[in-house]
């Protein structure tokens, strides 16, 4: 049993570590190696998608900057919404962190907030380089997400200028920070679904990898996976 989980531009060490101190097993998708990687996906009973640069506004029917003209990805965003797709069509538990979050919106046809200071007047991103910033949410009681954390409200960490808008097709939001921001998505209707989750936090920087928005988080997922039945692997 092993989950796919797609290489991110910083900090990707700390996913690794994560998983490793669970005791999954992972195979690292990187756009910028050969091949699509769905072969590689085939062989996984799940996939998590990281953190990292902003998607490419296009995606989500907003206009580039000239200030961030030429700091988006393209081709990773490309690259993981098809192994997006992917995932779709096999119905296996996928796992979605921050940008991860944010693209399941996009694939889905919502939108994103651009900036959070400029359009919002809140401030999410870190409060320095090595050090996130923490802030409190509120979780909706009947969600997936207050089932699997048991909380109604819980301190995460943040690193992001960027959020969900607009909500995609067939999602719902579990829960937002206290200033309005959605800190995580599901699906509405799970009949016939497979697990789906997107969090705005990064599970992987705690420090304590027991507390519940990090240990019940992998602890699910991994239960998730372990029921896929894969072919011909």
């Amino acid at each position: 049993m092993k989950t796919a989980i797609v290489k991110s531009e910083s900090k990707f060490d700390r996913y690794t570590g994560w998983l490793e101190n669970f005791g999954l097993s992972f195979e690292v998708l990187d756009h910028s190696e050969s091949g699509d990687g769905i072969g590689k996906l085939e062989e996984c009973s799940g996939i998590i998608f990281t953190g990292g640069v902003d998607i490419y506004p296009e995606l989500y029917c907003d206009w580039d900057t000239p200030e961030t003209k030429g700091t988006y990805n393209p081709e990773r965003d490309g690259y993981e919404l098809k192994l997006m797709g992917k995932a779709f069509e096999r119905k296996i538990p996928m796992l979605c962190i921050c940008r991860g979050m944010q693209l399941l919106n996009v694939f889905y046809r919502g939108s994103l907030i651009f900036d959070l200071e400029e359009m919002r007047g809140t401030n999410h991103r870190k409060v320095a380089p090595t050090q996130d910033r923490l802030h409190y949410i509120n979780i909706y009681g009947g969600t997936m997400l207050h089932e699997i954390l048991g909380l109604e409200h819980a301190e995460v960490n943040s690193s992001h200028h960027q959020a969900v808008d607009r909500l995609g097709e067939g999602l719902i939001a579990s829960s937002r920070s206290e200033d309005g921001i959605i800190e995580s998505i599901e699906f509405a209707d799970k009949t016939d679904k497979s697990f789906l989750i997107g969090i705005q936090w990064h599970p992987e920087r705690f420090a304590d990898f027991k507390n519940p928005v990090s240990k019940n988080i992998i602890e699910r997922f991994i239960e998730e996976i372990s029921k896929v039945k894969l072919q011909n692997v």
